[in-house]
């Protein structure tokens, strides 16, 4: 107990302070016991050019490879930090005036024992043995990553500022074929130097690392190593890869025409029935070795996987993130906010981002808007940093077509930034303008210790003005983790490009935990946790506290993924105004405290069969509230998956009871590692709706795609609304 502080005192200020001191009061954990620093200094491998071709089909038996010096001698990062890998993996590489290859060798005691979970492009890397090569070509802490399981199956990512922000939807073209021996599996990367951006100079010099997960004994290796608690692929700790003599990354310009068929209104009489095809473009060019510019006509987005339903029982907008293909590339470029050395928004706040691309094409109600057509510029120039988009989207639903703009340009200090952005909409006919302009500076004390900020203020239609601003620290150490962070949007500001879900705020945030890994508890336990976290909402001119919620959480983690969870939650609400929880059932004005105690389990994701569990159960504002949830997901093997997830709440009120019911059915089948069947049922019982949408999707060549979609929305009272798509694209490279 700190100094000065009664015991009287502690009761006083509730149980989330007795949970924060003994987060303070935990001894740490022993921290690893190797020299990263030196470790890295020896992470220098040699590419090698070569004249013969490389014929990829992943069995490393050309005389180059022989030739080619090894990257060896992996890192532990879990379980057993600092340690060597348990099983060897070697890799090379080896280059010509086109392209750049990768070859490995990943060994394993055990082959039958590895865990392949997808076919599909952009799987899920941590739920199945997974290998991935980072680079960072101009040394400035921003890579891209190619990824591969033993199945052959790609996946490709962006990396931004030490990886404190990445973008997994990034796709380029690169080719990967794997092999199976007796003792483990090979692979064989090739990927184009005009899917690269570097240095134009006769002599490069990358940072390169590489990952290995074994998934059945969650064993997480790098080839040059790096600490646990700063997460996943870090550039900073990337080791060097030199031999790389006159290569250049060419014209680097790529066109997408598309066209799209579309039969709409389907269940209804064929007299009502829609007929429609429509064609666009997308064109990619490289302006310079670190940027480049997009420009997008006619952009479709009919291909895109709907949302997941929600259940909301609060006063505010829920979160649907992003999953347009056009808005997912390069957003990094226009992520403003308070990120954490881990990528993650800062205590996952989404209480005030100030660019939300979803505003962008989608109507409130989340139906499609016509974009006519775009451009993006991204890229870096030396020091500087640069997003900018300019969009014009078509009328909709009475509404006239709108012109937006967001434009971020930072200057970067290393691991620190300071920038500036714009954001602005601009109506026609009535609809009037919104423009927020600000300022926004990340501080990289050191690995692991970031303060993040940002302000701006609003001009709109009307003379309308506000402002709003964030500061936060993050601080991630071996066994620790604290976040804290201070919001403040004023009563008048508007941001219709950004998300905030209520405004005339002052939010105090704060989140930390103490990780334990115990040691000599046999092979069953990896770690537990345990912390408080809390967030308490005032008015912006703090005269009046609106909402608070404090959460006392503990957590444990087994060595084969299995989690257990449990949060207890204190709550307070001030309702100034009836508040619609339910179809016609209200909430009265008041004050309201209430408890509730949750407790979650997941098991092996890497198993044939795993499941989740969740129970609620507590109180409710003047009611209570019971809410159980559970899911399977069946892996037949890597080609087949079938997974069904459900959750219910049963709420008790004083004037009444009611219930919502939420589920979702999914499968999966995977032909190869280019052709996809998926399909995807939902049942949401607060708007009474069945949705089905089931995709097919053929990958004929890199980035060039073949779609056909179905569609059907069955909403109580209302017709069916049932659509069927078509959806072919081609990639022309010059």
């Amino acid at each position: 107990m700190p100094p000065g502080t009664t015991p009287a005192a502690v009761r006083s200020r509730g149980p989330w302070y007795v949970a924060f001191l003994a987060v303070l009061a935990c001894p740490s954990s022993a921290s690893a016991q190797i020299d990263y620093a030196a470790i890295r200094a020896t992470k220098v491998v040699e590419a090698i050019q070569i004249e013969e071709s490389i014929v990829l089909d992943g069995r490393l038996d050309e005389a180059a490879w022989a030739r080619a010096p090894i990257a060896h001698d992996f890192y532990q990062q879990e379980p057993s930090e600092g340690a060597l890998a348990t099983e060897p993996s070697e890799v090379r590489f080896v280059y010509d005036a086109d392209a750049i290859y990768v070859g490995g060798t990943f060994y394993d005691t055990d082959p039958r024992g590895g865990v392949i979970n997808e076919l599909k492009r952009d799987f899920s890397p941590r739920d199945g043995d997974t290998v991935s090569v980072i680079f960072d070509p101009f040394l400035d802490l921003n890579a891209w990553s190619f990824q591969v399981n033993p199945a052959g199956a790609l996946r490709d990512a962006q990396m931004y500022d030490d990886s404190r922000q990445v973008n997994a939807n990034w796709d380029t073209v690169w080719w990967v074929k794997t092999a199976k021996f007796d003792g483990g599996w090979t692979m064989e990367m090739k990927i184009p130097f005009k899917s690269l951006r570097f240095p134009e100079t006769d002599e490069q010099v990358w940072g390169v690392n590489v990952f290995r997960l074994i998934r059945r004994r969650n064993e997480v290796t790098y080839w040059s190593p790096q600490p646990r608690q700063y997460g996943p692929h870090k550039p900073s700790y990337a080791g060097r890869l030199t031999g790389l003599r006159g290569v250049r990354p060419g014209r680097n310009l790529y066109v997408k025409p598309f066209y799209t068929g579309t039969a709409s209104n389907l269940a209804l009489p064929t007299i009502n029935q829609r007929r429609d095809a429509d064609g666009g473009l997308d064109v990619k060019y490289g302006v310079t070795p670190a940027s480049v510019l997009d420009v997008t006509f006619r952009t479709d987005f009919s291909q895109v996987e709907v949302d997941e339903q929600q259940i909301n029982l609060t006063r505010f907008s829920l979160f649907f993130p992003e999953k347009r293909e056009f808005f997912l590339e390069n957003q990094g470029a226009f992520r403003i906010g308070d990120l954490d050395s881990s990528g993650q928004s800062s205590a996952a706040r989404r209480d005030l981002l100030p660019f939300f691309s979803r505003r962008i094409g989608l109507s409130a109600e989340g139906q499609p808007v016509p974009i006519w057509g775009g451009v993006r510029l991204t890229g870096r120039e030396g020091a500087y940093s640069l997003g900018l988009l300019n969009i014009q989207t078509g009328a909709f639903g009475g509404r006239s077509g709108e012109n937006v703009t967001a434009t971020r340009i930072a200057r970067n200090y290393g691991a620190s930034s300071i920038g500036g952005f714009y954001l602005g909409r601009e109506g026609s006919g009535t609809t009037g303008f919104n423009r927020v302009g600000g300022g926004e500076v990340h501080v990289n004390f050191r690995q692991g210790i970031d303060f993040n900020g940002f302000a701006m203020g609003s001009a709109s239609s009307g003379g309308l003005t506000g402002t709003a601003g964030r500061a936060a620290f993050n601080l991630s150490e071996s066994g620790y983790s604290v976040q804290a962070s201070y919001t403040n949007i004023s009563p008048r500001f508007r941001d219709d490009l950004g998300f905030f879900p209520r405004g005339d705020i002052g939010l105090t945030t704060w989140d930390a935990a103490r990780i334990v890994r115990p040691k000599g508890r046999g092979e069953w336990l990896r770690s537990y946790s345990f912390g408080t976290s809390g967030e308490v909402f005032e008015n912006s001119g703090h005269d009046g506290l609106l909402s608070r919620h404090l959460r006392a959480n503990a957590e444990q983690n087994l060595r084969d993924g299995t989690t257990f969870e449990t949060n207890l939650d204190w709550n307070y609400e001030l309702l100034t105004a009836p508040f619609e929880v339910s179809r016609d059932v209200f909430i009265p004005p008041g004050e309201y405290r209430f408890r509730q105690l949750t407790h979650a389990f997941s098991s092996n994701k890497s198993s044939r069969l795993s499941g989740t569990f969740g129970y609620t159960g507590g109180e409710f504002y003047s009611g209570d509230i019971r809410g159980l949830s559970g899911g399977f997901r069946l892996r037949v093997d890597e080609h087949l998956a079938a997974s069904a997830n459900y959750s219910k709440n049963d709420v008790t009120l004083p004037q009444t009871r009611f219930t919502t019911d939420l589920a979702r059915f999914r499968v999966d089948f995977s032909f190869s590692t280019t052709m996809f069947l998926n399909a995807f049922v939902q049942y949401n019982s607060a708007t009474r709706t069945w949705l089905t949408n089931v995709r097919y999707r053929l990958v004929y060549r890199p980035l060039s795609d073949l779609y056909l979609v179905f569609n059907n929305t069955n909403a109580a009272g209302r017709p069916d609304q049932r659509t069927i798509a078509i959806k072919h694209t081609i990639l022309l490279s010059f």
